[in-house]
């Protein structure tokens, strides 16, 4: 019996999708999961590779893949090779679905429902997949771990009344209010080619990193985890999704040792409220009554004990050890 996990493509995307994906192969070496082939930066050599690993899957394998990352071009013959195996194991970065990013949510659970088992975000999300005829067997990820070197030098994170974002900050429509925030200052970090923060002057830009590097360099007490438009709360789809979803951001900011504030309605929090990690709001203007220095260095504590789990893969390491529990 071989213990296979599809390959992905390595790249450094200065993204969190692409270092979640980077971290999911790296802990599933550690778990014993080869890479089913030897990628390339060459587009067509590696996608004649990865239909010639797809070919090579047997019925005795164990196998890996993450989703969604498999070209749709090779999709089908991954899909017949799914109910070919011992055993398949999806773990899931995003719905394109439910995250409005397009693609048809029927032909989206038809593909998660050829894999055994499936490494969901959380409860939230496992029962909005199966809502929507998901039959799959299916276990909590909890949170994405963020590997990092532990001992790695960060920033001084004592309390200054500062938060940080980080992300794709033109999506982040709500930005554009946060000057609605008196008592706090922002630091934002990430993707700027739109949105400008001219006349915010509480919010300063502080560029785009590497996303291998960006946890040692944050500066400020405490990571927000929000989206859509408004402060008022997570409207429109990008809130709706973050009742189900796990930002890699979250992850983020506790590798970085910082405490999380996030919606009261988003499925993480849940995961904040349980790990004592940060705060939990129904709308960002709360923030100007809250005083965040209260229980800052609990959180902060806190924090660091879920910084060590992530940096060491912990939590996908439970969820695949909680599978072969299951198949053995």
């Amino acid at each position: 019996m071989r213990k296979i996990q599809y390959t992905v493509y390595k790249q450094e995307t200065g993204s969190a999708g692409g270092k979640a994906k980077n971290d999911c192969y790296d802990i599933l070496l550690k778990c014993g999961f080869l890479p089913s082939y030897r990628s390339s930066d060459n587009r067509t050599i590696r996608i004649i590779r990865q239909y010639i690993s797809i070919l090579g899957f047997r019925g005795d394998d164990i196998l890996v893949v993450q989703y969604p990352t498999v070209s749709q071009q090779l999709m089908p013959s991954l899909l017949r090779k799914l109910e070919e195996v011992k055993c398949s194991i999806g773990i899931i970065h995003d719905i394109p679905a439910f995250q409005g990013m397009g693609g048809k949510l029927e032909e989206q659970i038809d593909e998660l429902n050829h894999f055994k088992f499936l490494i969901a975000h959380n409860n939230y999300m496992i029962k909005k997949l199966e809502e929507c005829g998901c039959r799959s067997r299916m276990v909590s990820l909890d949170a994405f771990d963020y590997l990092h070197d532990i001992d790695h030098s960060v920033q001084d994170h004592n309390y200054d009344g500062t938060i940080v974002v980080a992300g794709n900050l033109d999506k982040s429509k709500y930005l554009k209010h946060i000057n609605k925030i008196k008592r706090y200052r922002f630091n934002l970090y990430g993707i700027k080619k739109v949105i400008d923060f001219t006349g915010i002057p509480n919010a300063e830009y502080l560029g785009l990193l590497p996303s291998n590097e960006i946890q040692y360099l944050l500066r400020g007490s405490y990571g927000l985890v929000w989206d859509g438009d408004s402060i008022e709360t997570c409207s429109d789809i990008h809130g709706e999704y973050l009742k189900i979803n796990n930002p890699h951001k979250m992850s983020l900011y506790l590798a970085a040792g910082i405490p999380i504030i996030t919606w009261k309605k988003a499925a993480i929090a849940d995961f904040v409220i349980k790990n004592g990690g940060g705060v939990v709001v129904d709308s960002l203007e709360d923030l100007n009554y809250i005083d965040l220095s209260k229980s800052y260095s609990e959180f902060k504590r806190n924090a660091e004990i879920i910084k060590k789990r992530i940096a060491a893969g912990e939590y996908l390491k439970r969820a695949i050890r909680e599978i072969e529990a299951k198949i053995y």
